[in-house]
């Protein structure tokens, strides 16, 4: 039996075995991010407890860790959000000063764990815990604690400095809190089970009574025949006798899932061969930013971690290439602009903003600086761009090749929009109307009559390849099954078959958005493109690990990682292709115009 369906069928049971095969796994990767074995004790614990509570919404056609893995870094994704500063980073372009005053009651607290905070925080000398208590009890200032204490601000932080550490010291040496695994237990108890554990006791009892009184054959029998038309899936255990039927669960890995895995594996093996010392790879595009930045995002998206075997070290020096290609001259025209090496273009620009955007809070603090430095320029190129004076109003809120075109296409508007997302959903905050203005442009380029999505204008030039992408940006944007989105998906169900299994052309491309579309409208449409996508590409794959176009696509890097990006959407490891409404709410008149 699988974990998940250990889980559902005995909660308790699946728990500890969920913790005992994962939990070292995923805090290693915790701590990694984090950079803090307390906090990414408290981040595992959640990704379990909400793993527990949704098992339900688990969906057995990839990876069970990989589901659980997401759960985490979305969290610690949320975190960064939630503590950065990043949200001014847009109007100053650059970081503002942070004092480092976070509660340590937030990082040690876990369940169960406020008694041992309390009895550590007893245990500080006078001076110490003085100014714990006023900062984090009191919620003061430093400044208003100087004032109160008579003390300089300067000596107050020192001693918030030192009193953290020694917090640190001892409760790293305290049983924090009750057992990890029975702490995880008590939290996902499901409401009610007190009453349910008492029903389940007396329903035993009566068929105990049953079975004495109608013999245990015809209660067996019974139960059978309960089960089967409760569960709707049954399968023989055995023959002879009366048949018994039980439960048949589906495995978490299917053989579809596992042979998934060893190509994008293969893939990402094929690419590391390719790239140069500098970061940059073989082939067309390869000296742009795009090329190591949907790389490094294919790695991203398998699960691989920035400096962590295989292709950490791969990850890390595509960063530094595209972080190269920003130009931060003091006489740049475009200051952040990444689209000028090899004739990237916005293109280009795009694509490494969006990467910086999801690399940022997993790197060391040197990267993180560079990024924290470069990001708010590349976002402000992108909304400069857009704001450029048009030829022609069809083209008001999109994006072409140039940050000074007048007028815009889909493709290149895709790439900046989603780029504006996840600054968005790192904490960026944007311009009011900036998505709104391009979700309205990437409206304009439908066609009514059948509801493709084109290239420019609704001439239906391209809609083959890019209707994907405005079903993926409308997704993106919080405009969930869109009747104009479901309208382009229908086209898409109609074509796909014949507009990808062709080998020339832009397929990779047209594959990679399908796939990341139709995945976000989910249901029917989805499973049908996903069981096709698999079927077809799969076998296409070459005995080096690669995928292989023509054309615009004749660098097979370029064909196998949009092939690998398409293959991992049901991993969901990239930040900005969940689908996050919540963002919208939560900052609905909060943006700086």
């Amino acid at each position: 039996m699988e974990i998940y369906e250990e889980i559902k069928a005995d909660r308790e049971s699946g728990t500890k075995r969920l913790v005992a095969e994962y939990r070292a796994r995923l805090t290693t990767a915790a701590e990694m991010l984090c950079r803090d074995s307390h906090e990414a004790e408290d981040l595992v614990f959640r990704a379990f407890e909400q793993a527990i509570l949704k098992i339900d919404e688990f969906r057995p056609t990839g990876s069970f860790y990989y589901w659980i893995y997401t759960i985490l870094l979305n969290f610690h994704r949320m975190d960064l959000r939630k503590k950065s500063a990043r949200p001014e980073m847009l109007a100053r372009g650059e970081m503002p000063d942070v004092e480092d005053e976070s509660n340590p009651f937030k990082e040690f607290v876990f369940r169960g764990s406020a008694e041992a905070v309390r009895t550590a925080v007893k245990m500080l000398p006078d001076n110490f815990r003085e100014v714990v208590v006023l900062r984090f009890f009191e919620e003061m200032s430093t400044a208003e604690i100087s004032k109160v204490t008579g003390v300089p601000e300067g000596t107050v932080r020192s001693r918030l400095h030192y009193a953290k550490d020694a917090l640190h010291a001892m409760l790293s040496q305290t049983e924090l809190s009750p057992d990890f695994t029975a702490r995880l237990l008590k939290a996902t108890r499901p409401k009610g089970w007190l009453f349910r554990r008492s029903s389940v006791a007396a329903l035993a009892i009566l068929l105990g009574f049953a079975a004495v009184a109608m013999g245990v054959g015809s209660v067996l029998a019974a139960v059978a025949v309960k089960t089967e038309s409760a569960a709707g899936r049954t399968e023989s255990v055995s023959s002879g006798s009366p048949l018994w039927k039980v439960l048949s669960g589906s495995s978490t890995f299917s053989p579809e899932a596992d042979e998934v895995d060893r190509a994008v594996e293969s893939g990402l093996k094929f690419i590391a061969t390719q790239q140069r010392p500098d970061g940059s790879f073989q082939g067309q595009y390869g000296d742009s930013a795009a090329l190591p930045a949907l790389v490094g995002m294919a790695c991203l998206s398998k699960g691989h971690l920035p400096g962590s075997e295989p292709y950490g070290e791969m990850i890390l020096k595509s960063l530094d290439y595209v972080l190269s290609t920003a130009d931060m001259s003091g006489n740049a025209q475009f200051r952040g602009y990444m689209g000028a090496k090899a004739n990237g273009r916005m293109y280009a620009h795009a694509i490494g903003t969006l990467f910086l955007s999801e690399m940022s809070g997993m790197v060391d603090d040197a990267r993180q600086a560079r990024i924290d430095e470069i990001l708010p320029q590349a976002v402000r190129v992108i909304l400069d761009a857009q704001n450029q004076k048009k030829s022609h109003p069809a083209h008001l809120g999109g994006w072409r090749y140039q940050p000074f075109s007048n007028d815009s296409d889909l493709s290149c508007s895709g790439w900046c929009l989603m780029a504006l997302r996840s600054a968005r959903l790192n904490g960026v905050r944007l311009p009011v109307d900036a998505i709104e203005k391009a979700v309205l442009y990437i409206k304009r380029c439908q066609r009514e009559n059948d509801g493709c999505f084109s290239y420019q204008w609704n001439n239906g030039q391209h809609a083959e390849r890019l209707t994907g992408a405005a079903i993926l940006c409308l997704e993106l944007c919080g405009k969930h099954l869109d009747p104009d989105a479901m309208k382009g998906a229908q086209y898409v169900a109609k074509t796909y078959r014949r507009a990808l299994a062709a080998n020339h052309g832009n397929v990779h491309y047209g594959l990679y958005y399908t796939s990341q579309g139709l995945f976000q409208l989910g249901g029917d449409l989805w499973k049908d493109f996903e069981g096709w996508m698999y079927e077809t590409y799969l076998q296409r794959q070459k005995p080096d690990g690669s995928w292989r176009g023509n054309g615009d696509e004749s660098n097979p890097v370029y064909s196998t990682s949009m092939a690998i990006l398409a293959f991992t959407v049901p991993y969901r490891m990239l930040p900005i292709y969940q689908r996050d409404e919540t963002v919208d709410a939560d900052e609905e008149g909060k943006e700086t115009k």
